[in-house]
Order: C-alpha cells, then structure tokens, then sequence
C-alpha cells in the first residue's frame, strides 16, 4: 500500500467542503425537478388546464426564441385536481396574455405544472444534476476520502498500547 499525499492546506479543504456542500445541495433539488419533468414528458400525472394569471419574466432572446414565463392556475380534467399560483413550464411564445388557457400536466411537483406537448422539458433539470454532480466530485478531490480510512487505522495503531513483553 502506497503511502497517502500530505494533507491539503486549510483554504483548499474549505474551498473543496463549499463545493461539496452546494454540489450535494443543487444535486438533490435537480433531482427532484427532473422526476417531475421526467414523468410528465412520460405522460404520467394529471392533464388539464393552466390559466396564465401573472408573467414572470421574459428573457432577451429575439424571436423565435423569446420565452415568458407564467404563473396560472391548473384544473384537472375532472375537476380533482386544483393547484393555484403554479409556474408553468418552459414558458409560451410571446403573445400569451392573462386569461389564456393552455393544456397542461400536473405531475405533483412543488412549484411547477409542464405543458401537456412538453417532451423534452426533463433536459434542463438532467444538465444541472450533471453539473451539480460535477461540482460535488470536485470538492471531493482534495478531500481524498479513499484516504480516509487509512488515516484511521494509522491513528489507531498508534494510540494502541505497546504489549510488554519482558
């Protein structure tokens, strides 16, 4: 067995311990995004429709590619469903006005309801989980926790009483 690297200097370790903790963080919330956008890209929830109540915001892409967001209110189908000020997903095309219905799907995400023709919508969330993830294994790096282990039992062979032998 080789033996371990020195250690790594105090601002490293805490840079590395950042990056973890927001890797492992960010990691977890695009996880759950991309559950809900996977199934809804899968069919899976309920459809019905969104009225668009509020803009969030546009972005500054020129068209075709300018989007605005919305938030609305969803109404299943059937009725048994009702989730009120809810973000719409991916946004519409400019033009949406409030009191515009949309078909959409409710999947049981927290914040968001997904366009019922939405397909590709679990990409986003599958581009942050990658980068979080990145950004965890990078502030695993200077931690070396393969090492760890070893250090352990260093530490205990030498706190470990000596026998007497005599």
């Amino acid at each position: 067995m080789s033996k371990p690297p020195p250690p790594s200097p105090p601002l490293l370790i805490v840079i590395a311990i950042a990056w973890v903790i927001i890797g492992g963080c960010g990691a977890c919330g695009s996880t759950v995004m991309l559950i809900s956008a996977w199934q809804a890209a899968h069919r899976s929830g309920h459809t019905g429709t969104f009225t668009l109540t509020e803009p969030l915001s546009c972005d500054h892409n020129p068209p075709p590619r300018h989007r605005c967001g919305w938030f609305g209110d969803f109404v299943s189908d059937d009725g048994t469903v009702v989730r009120r000020h809810m973000e719409l997903d991916g946004g519409l095309p400019p033009g949406g006005t409030i009191g515009d219905t949309v078909r959409a799907r409710d999947t049981g995400s927290l914040a968001q309801i997904y366009q019922e023709t939405d397909t590709q919508g679990w990409k986003t969330p599958a581009g942050f989980l990658a980068a979080f993830l990145g950004a965890f294994m990078l502030g695993m790096l200077p931690l070396e926790p393969w090492w760890w282990r070893a250090r352990l039992r260093q530490r205990r062979a030498r706190r470990a009483p000596r026998p007497v032998t005599g």
